[in-house]
C-alpha cells in the first residue's frame, strides 16, 4: 500500500473522519509486517487495538432478580399480621377487664386505687432524687458573675 494513502488515512483517522472500512484498512496495514519505516511508531497503537478487539468478556452476565418486590411483599404481610395480632390482643384484654369487675364495682374501685397509689409512689421516688439537681441550681456559677 502506498505510504501517502496511509498517511492521509492516518490524518483522517486522528481527526475522527474515517469510517469503519477505512479503519479496518489501517488496522490490517499496521498489523501486517510490511510497514513503512517512518510509520513504525503507529504499529504498537494499531496492534493494541487489534488485540483489544480479540479480547472477549468470558464471565456470564447475571441479571438481578426481582428480589425487591418480594421484600416489599413480605414487609406488607408482616405489618398486616402485627396489626391483626394487636387488635386481637386489645379485644381479649378489654374482655378480661370488663369480665373481672363487671359484677363487683367495689373491687374495680379498689384495683384503681391500688394502681394510682403505685404510680404515686413511683413519682415520689423519682422526684426525691431531684434534690441533688436543686443544689446545682442554687450554687454560684464561676462562669457568670
Amino acid at each position: 500500500m502506498e505510504s501517502n494513502k496511509v498517511e492521509r488515512l492516518l490524518e483522517r483517522y486522528f481527526e475522527g473522519e474515517t469510517n469503519l472500512t477505512e479503519e479496518k484498512v489501517l488496522r490490517t496495514y499496521f498489523t501486517s509486517g510490511e510497514v513503512a519505516p517512518h510509520l513504525q511508531a503507529y504499529v504498537g497503537l494499531f496492534s493494541a487495538f487489534a488485540k483489544a478487539q480479540e479480547d472477549t468478556f468470558e464471565s456470564p452476565i447475571v441479571i438481578p432478580s426481582k428480589r425487591r418486590n418480594t421484600t416489599w411483599l413480605v414487609s406488607a404481610v408482616a405489618i398486616v399480621l402485627v396489626t391483626i395480632g394487636f387488635f386481637i390482643q386489645q379485644q381479649s384484654s378489654e374482655q378480661t377487664v370488663s369480665g373481672d369487675f363487671k359484677d363487683n364495682p367495689e373491687m374495680a374501685v379498689l384495683k384503681a386505687k391500688q394502681s394510682l397509689l403505685l404510680v404515686s409512689r413511683m413519682i415520689n421516688q423519682s422526684t426525691s432524687q431531684l434534690g441533688a439537681v436543686k443544689a446545682f441550681d442554687n450554687a454560684p456559677s464561676p462562669f457568670f458573675k
